[in-house]
């Protein structure tokens, strides 16, 4: 048990310091020596724990979408009717990435330009597209929504809410959103609106 405890610490700060490399020098000229080195160990024993540099980069990522990723899973498994369900889901998607991008742009860079060989990025979007089905399937059995193919609606909504949902449009952008820009609530409301049943 204390073994495991001290890999976790271990890796812990070997995350911390690869965190503070990537916003200092940025994550291309970040090095496993460098980090060994910030951290007075040896670049072989940081192998032990990741395979290579992509991989810190990954987890350094993941730290933060993890967090994230559980209030839209609270929000997903929640009580509320599908159509507030998914307002606020992309509202706290959204607010998230926009908070990022102003507070931390090394960090949401990582998100927004991932690299090849990279994972942690696209299995993040795999998993907000699964979020959204989920409350688009549920919205479509209680007759809230518009039937129809479920992962095209799903979509549909993402597609309408790009400007403020893709990380990569948001970082090409060159007037930064704020955390309650209006335009971004009012693409949400119309987001929502597209798959709900007229009556």
């Amino acid at each position: 048990m204390r073994g495991d405890v001290g890999l976790e610490g271990t890796r812990a700060r070997l995350l911390a310091a690869a965190a503070l490399e990537i916003r200092l020098i940025g994550p291309k000229r970040m090095t496993i020596s460098g980090l060994a080195g910030r951290l007075g160990m040896s670049h072989a024993n940081v192998y032990r724990y990741f395979a290579d540099k992509q991989a810190i980069i990954d987890a350094v990522l993941n730290v933060w979408l993890r967090g994230l990723e559980t209030r839209l899973q609270e929000i997903v498994d929640g009580p509320d009717p599908a159509d507030d369900k998914l307002e606020r889901f992309l509202a706290t998607l959204t607010r998230a990435y926009v908070e990022t991008l102003a507070n931390d742009r090394a960090l949401f860079q990582l998100l927004a330009e991932p690299g090849e060989t990279a994972i942690e990025a696209e299995r993040h979007r795999r998993r907000i597209e699964s979020f959204v089905e989920r409350i688009v399937e549920e919205g479509s059995a209680t007759r809230l929504f518009s039937g129809g193919d479920v992962r095209r609606m799903a979509m549909l909504a993402l597609d309408l809410a790009h400007r403020f949902s893709d990380p990569a449009a948001l970082w090409r952008v060159e007037r930064q959103p704020g955390p309650s820009d209006s335009r971004r609530d009012r693409v949400i409301r119309w987001a929502v609106r597209a798959l709900t049943v007229r009556k």
